[in-house]
């Protein structure tokens, strides 16, 4: 794992890696919030019934 990192950091540059990572961890947070937003649409649907 160290030495993927290193060799994508020697490839693309350290700032490009660090975005890179930030977003696929921004994405792993968005699609959390999307699933837990969805159930909450349904709970509040289910209680206005």
């Amino acid at each position: 794992m160290e030495q993927t990192i290193l060799t994508a950091i020697s490839a693309v540059g350290f700032p490009i890696v660090v975005t890179f990572y930030l977003l696929t961890r921004f994405q792993n947070s968005m699609d959390r919030f999307t699933e837990q937003l969805g159930e909450l649409v349904k709970e509040l649907q289910h209680s206005r019934s």
